[in-house]
């Protein structure tokens, strides 16, 4: 008969073969799909100068939105990129959304407005408006009903992204395609791509900023990639997003009707008035993570999300005035640092409960004590390896992740479809390649980011009110949230 202990072995061997499965699939597939060359679409065509042909049976109109509040790190060559897109200049429109006519941002999209002036169909829309308690879809809701195609791209104020982004994107979504391959269970309904920071050379980052992309490009990344390419259920970050209008639309349409929800609690009533044409983002406005909620209905609509092997770059530099939720982003201390994280771990706690609880196991050093604890019992009958075993996992893990943060930093600000003889394509370049040194430098940021996983997710797990903008926030049942 097997004893307790025995069970309990064969469990957290189980588990962590399972966690290491699924890190080694979302970091190889960082590796092999992220690379710039294999980014380059096979049926895409470039001109004599590297523009990309327009081709009416592939290529489709594109409205970009952006909203900004205040002034972030590289701010104009973050909004920038969007209107240096390698896409024909006839199918793609921007617009900056603003809520404060007094917002430091404004003359900084003034400045683009007037430079692509002729070129680029881009406009500025300033109006505030409270659908609910999300500044963010609240910002939104007027550049989603003024757009004019019915693709519309949602990227963040303090993002840069490659020139080849949206040609990729588009072809994903119209295709179904997942990192270039053919999805073959359900249409891609919403492309997104995989959010990292990047503290640039020369920026005196702090502890707090260090962490933040340590996170990022390391744990974040690859269970980010392989939860896309499972696609189990919907999981979106809300930083850059690519969906159809029409799609949303009918997603709220159909919640108002009953036919279908996005918690288990949705009151069709409350999506009656935003069913109109060009309302549906609206809806989601009630909610903390429209990205989460919009990922979801779009999944219960039939449809699944793609990537595309790109990613949206964060730059960080440490500069005055950066705007940010709560704190200033970019003089993060671990303090701040540990708060956010905090702060969004309480949010998915209320939106994906399960896989909240189980986080702590997907971090290095709770399951490597896991699984070392499960070989001492069940294979060596022994715990006299029990550290060495730990150590050795340790280090691989580690060595795993320092390949990875440095291959994405790398292939980052490199692509294939970047122009050839536009000058201010490589001058919108952000500064990513870095030179660091592995033990005095990436390492111990490594390891303090392993140290703090777990208090912090005890302390997410003891709490419930969320901080957000400097306001207190509950989380309803059915996932909206209430101001304190």
């Amino acid at each position: 008969m097997f004893s307790i202990l025995t069970i309990l072995g064969a469990i957290c061997i189980i588990w962590w073969l399972a966690i290491l499965s699924i890190s080694l699939i979302g970091h190889f597939e960082i590796m092999n799909n992220f690379n710039s060359i294999k980014r380059k679409p096979e049926n895409v065509k470039l001109d004599a100068e590297g523009l990309v042909m327009d081709d009416d049976l592939l290529l489709e109109g594109v409205t970009i939105l952006r909203p900004i509040k205040g002034i972030d790190p590289d701010l104009e060559k973050c909004l920038e990129s969007c209107l240096l897109q390698n896409y024909p200049s006839n199918k793609f429109q921007v617009i900056f959304c603003v809520e404060d006519p007094n917002d430091p941002s404004i003359p900084i999209v003034l400045k683009l407005l007037k430079k692509h002036q002729g070129t680029k169909d881009c406009q500025l829309l300033i109006e505030s408006a409270n659908f609910g308690p999300n500044p963010k879809v609240n910002n939104l809701a007027k550049g989603y009903k003024a757009a004019k195609f019915d693709i519309i791209w949602v990227l963040d104020s303090n993002v840069w992204v490659n020139p080849g982004t949206l040609v990729r994107s588009v072809i994903s979504l119209r295709q179904s395609l997942d990192n270039g391959k053919k999805t073959t269970d359900r249409p891609v309904k919403l492309v997104h791509h995989v959010p990292i920071a990047v503290n640039e050379p020369g920026s005196n980052a702090t502890m707090g900023a260090k962490l933040d992309e340590m996170f990022l490009l390391t744990s974040h990344a690859k269970f980010y990639v392989f939860f896309n390419k499972a696609s189990i259920d919907s999981c979106v970050n809300g930083k850059s997003n690519l969906y159809r209008r029409s799609s949303l639309d009918e997603c709220v349409n159909k919640i108002s009707q009953g036919q279908l929800s996005v918690t288990s609690q949705d009151n069709s009533s409350d999506a009656r008035e935003f069913i109109g044409p060009g309302e549906g983002l609206r809806f989601f406005s009630r909610y903390i993570g429209e990205d989460n909620m919009i990922g979801i209905g779009l999944w219960r609509l039939g449809g699944r999300q793609g990537m595309t092997g790109d990613v949206a770059v964060q730059p960080m530099n440490n500069n005055k005035g950066a705007d940010d939720s709560s704190v200033n982003l970019y003089q993060l201390s671990v303090s701040d640092y540990v708060k956010r994280r905090v702060r969004w771990l309480r949010v998915r706690k209320y939106m994906v409960l399960a896989a909240t609880l189980v986080e702590p196991t997907t971090e290095s050093i709770v399951i490597g004590l896991m699984g070392c604890s499960g070989l001492c019992q069940i294979v060596l009958n022994s715990f006299d390896f029990f550290w060495w075993l730990f150590a050795l996992h340790e280090c691989v893990w580690c060595y795993i992740d320092f390949s990875q943060f440095t291959a994405v930093v790398n292939f980052a600000n490199v692509d294939e479809l970047a122009f050839k003889s536009n000058n201010d394509s490589s001058q919108n370049q952000i500064g990513l390649n870095k030179h660091i040194q592995f033990w005095s430098e990436w390492l111990p940021i490594w390891l303090l980011r392993e140290l703090l996983a777990l208090p912090i997710w005890i302390i997410a797990m003891c709490g419930g009110t969320i901080d957000w903008r400097n306001k207190p926030f509950k989380i309803n049942s059915d996932l909206s949230a209430v101001p304190l």
